[in-house]
């Protein structure tokens, strides 16, 4: 039985073994009743709608904040997506609430204040049948530049490592190491490290005339691998080829599993069709003068030895798919993989790798002497370790406006961190 059903059974008992005087006092008790009742739902309301305004503010404040990673973005750009984020929600949850944002380009942060109007119906303020709650969140960006490096490895020296007169040019992204060794972030000789940001969770050392530009900040917070959550693609069930070797003529590859790796070498002229390569128990080779080229692509390394090497008079071109498993991803090693893998890019001729390197048990070293991926839109690496040695200059652009092939959530623009101060 209901407690008010009860309740109103209970007095009525009452009142017929007592004088009507017990009448009166049930229509008192009744109106009490009542009165409170209508008070814990107006409580009720006003907290809930107060903790929806609060998690709608939040929202809207990380979410303009990450606009600052666009570099483009204006406070009135960031201040409008604020808005209509808030204003979207709000629409959403039948809330009413006036949205201020204030944003500081200096600073880096977004503060969204929202000062809501909440229906009540036994709280009278002022003879008014609403109440009005305020809240407010303020979200930073840290860092500021889109992310276009991450050694992942979390206690080797080296963990990102510039030797000879190796270059890399990153002026637009930032570059860091999570290896909280003192010497995790490492140039010597004359190599060149310039980013728009650099950034190691233990130390930096510098060995010979080389530079760092800037000056890289130390004890940084670790940043998790961002693409830890992605899943891997699906492997097909059999081969599409066994051992394959392609040493001469034009050939046209389609996707599928490549058992044994995939070599081109001699003068072989290979297109690939857009698609996902799964690269397996093998060797993913292009050497001599060959070339390689393909759009809208992704490999899988998977297996036993899986090991990427695009060799030194080989050209190589390519991009990234748009849609799919591998969106925004060149290449993706396969996490099980049960020992450290040297994946080597020595190739004159690759200035297009359009996409993200995701290496998370291996190693890329970069090793060409001549520019690498300099005419790519966007190019990213997420490794274990990475290093260039020899006479390479590796250039990471952030033309990412210039391109539909995506950026995996966690890198490049979509990876700037940003969290709620207040």
């Amino acid at each position: 039985m209901p407690l008010w059903t009860g309740l109103r059974a209970l007095l009525s008992r009452l009142s017929r073994d007592r004088r009507g005087g017990t009448a009166v006092t049930f229509g008192l008790l009744a109106t009490s009743l009542v009165g409170a009742s209508g008070l814990a739902v107006d409580y009720a309301n006003l907290s809930n709608s107060r903790s929806d305004l609060q998690r709608i503010a939040d929202t809207a404040a990380l979410s303009a904040a990450r606009e600052f990673r666009l570099g483009n973005a204006d406070a009135t750009t960031i201040g409008r997506v604020a808005t209509t984020y808030a204003q979207t929600a709000l629409d959403q949850r039948g809330l009413v609430a006036e949205i201020t944002p204030v944003v500081d380009t200096v600073a880096k942060t977004v503060t969204v204040q929202l000062v809501g109007t909440i229906p009540t119906y036994m709280i009278h303020l002022a003879d008014k049948s609403s109440a009005r709650a305020s809240v407010q969140a303020t979200a930073k960006v840290v860092g500021g530049a889109p992310i276009c490096v991450i050694g992942l490895n979390p206690n080797q020296q080296q963990t990102v490592h510039l030797a000879q007169s190796a270059r890399l040019k990153a002026p637009g992204c930032s570059v860091y190491s999570d290896s909280t060794n003192g010497k995790g972030l490492y140039i010597q000789d004359d190599a060149t490290l310039d980013a728009a940001f650099i950034c190691s969770s233990g130390g930096k050392e510098k060995l010979g005339a080389g530079t760092f530009n800037p000056t890289p900040q130390t004890d940084c917070p670790v940043i998790p691998d961002p693409l830890a959550a992605r899943p891997a693609p699906p492997v097909p069930s059999t081969c599409s080829r066994t051992n394959y070797v392609i040493s001469f003529g034009t050939a046209i590859l389609k996707p599928g599993l490549y058992c044994g790796g995939l070599t081109v070498r001699g003068a072989a002229h290979v297109r690939l069709e857009p698609g996902i390569y799964v690269i397996k128990d093998g060797d993913f080779l292009v050497t001599d003068f060959a070339s390689f080229t393909g759009t809208n692509v992704g490999f899988y390394l998977t297996g036993s030895d899986p090991r990427l090497r695009f060799e030194r008079a080989a050209t190589v071109s390519l991009t990234a798919p748009k849609t799919g498993p591998l969106a925004g991803i060149l290449v993706f090693e396969d996490r099980s993989v049960s020992h450290v893998v040297k994946h080597e890019i020595s190739a004159d001729h690759a200035n297009t790798l359009l996409g993200t390197f995701y290496i998370p048990r291996g190693r890329l070293d970069i090793s060409a002497n001549r520019p690498v991926a300099d005419k790519s839109a966007y190019t990213i690496v997420v490794a274990d370790r990475f290093t260039l040695a020899a006479g390479p200059t590796m250039v990471l652009n952030t033309d990412y406006n210039s391109t539909d092939v995506p950026v995996p959530e966690g890198v490049g623009p979509n990876g700037t961190k940003t969290f709620l101060t207040q």
